[in-house]
């Protein structure tokens, strides 16, 4: 058998229990595991860059099926795409 039992899935719960109110640990943590294990080099589904952009700037604007549903939480490609254009929206709104 595999996985945290007992004392070790408390304290990576807690870990989980003191994260910010936008669960940034969650969210690096499933980046990382879709970098590692999501490979999608001919970028199969992916949603062009103005809709992860739009996606960025205004989540309610987009839909699901623009987004092609969950593609953008199961590709190493988007990822990374939409990390800098996180950063990117990020800078730009502490200027502000």
């Amino acid at each position: 058998m595999t996985g945290s039992y007992g004392k070790d899935a408390v304290n990576i719960h807690q870990n989980f229990l003191e994260d910010d109110d936008n669960d940034t640990a969650l969210f690096e943590r499933l980046e990382q595991q879709v970098l590692q294990n999501c490979p999608n080099p001919e970028r199969v589904g992916c949603p062009s860059s103005s809709i992860l952009r739009a996606f960025i700037e205004d989540p309610a604007s987009v839909t699901p099926s623009e987004l092609n549903h969950l593609h953008i939480l199961k590709c190493a490609e988007c990822t990374p795409d939409l990390m800098e254009l996180r950063c990117k929206h990020e800078s730009e709104q502490s200027l502000e």
